[in-house]
């Protein structure tokens, strides 16, 4: 029996792959050989794989951040009313100011900033745009559009303009960073019961928006008020207030 047969696996010698060529290395090489007619092509050709390989890792990067992000980013509660005109209350939200003042520091801690601009509107709707950005330069926008309304009970022209677009904001933000916000209710509808509060007052705003039937809307979606329609045939008058908003009346 020769030595090799002899040998037991650990003494075996372990075969090596050579490391894969780094293309900053390969691109220090071909400057190193100087710049010629032919080297230029090679260059430009290593610049772009540079570059593309930056950009995947920066998403990568962004990726796993935004992994460790959703570990720490808390339920947001619903604390603010909305008035009715009687003063009592018409449903409870959570502000864009208490979801900032809670995600911002979680959002820097883990490498994240994020900024609005204006999006697509017009004298109907209101598009605002949450871009993320990582440290590692990794980006991604999330648009949100709202319908302009009447604002809050008593609000002026120019204050429910504002709301609508505070509004495009809160939403923008949550849908970047999936943000959830509970809501009192929240059970209720799960187990099958009304809508929210938000939702009712939604509906009534729409259904004046855009001069539908009071009465008729009520009866087809079986209830004698807003609050009292049932959570499961939200979806259908939702439908049925869009094609009424997009002009198929």
């Amino acid at each position: 029996m020769n030595q090799l047969e002899l040998a037991k696996p650990a003494d075996m010698p372990v075969a090596t792959r050579p490391e894969a060529p780094n293309i900053g290395m390969m691109l220090k090489g071909v400057l190193e050989k100087g710049i010629t007619a032919d080297s230029v092509a090679a260059v430009e050709q290593l610049v772009k794989l540079f570059r593309e390989e930056q950009d995947r890792q920066a998403e990568r990067d962004f990726a796993q951040a935004f992994v460790l992000l959703q570990q720490d980013i808390p339920r947001i509660k619903a604390t603010q009313p909305v008035p009715n005109r009687d003063g009592t209350t018409r449903f409870k939200f959570a502000p864009f100011e208490e979801i900032d003042r809670q995600l911002r520091p979680l959002a820097l801690k883990h490498g994240f900033t994020y900024a609005f601009a204006e999006g697509d509107s017009d004298e109907k709707r209101i598009t605002k745009i949450c871009t993320v950005q990582h440290i590692s330069g990794h980006k991604r926008s999330n648009p949100f559009t709202v319908r302009i309304g009447g604002g809050p009970p008593g609000s002026s022209e120019s204050q429910a303009d504002g709301a609508a677009h505070t509004y495009a904001k809160r939403g923008a933000l949550c849908d970047a960073f999936s943000i959830v916000v509970e809501h009192q209710d929240t059970d209720a509808r799960l187990e099958g019961g009304n809508v929210t509060e938000e939702q009712a007052f939604e509906l009534e705003r729409r259904v004046a928006e855009t001069n539908s039937n009071r009465d008729a809307f009520l009866k087809f979606a079986g209830a004698k008020s807003y609050r009292e329609i049932a959570a499961t045939k939200y979806e259908i008058l939702d439908g049925f207030l869009r094609k009424k908003e997009k002009g198929g009346r």
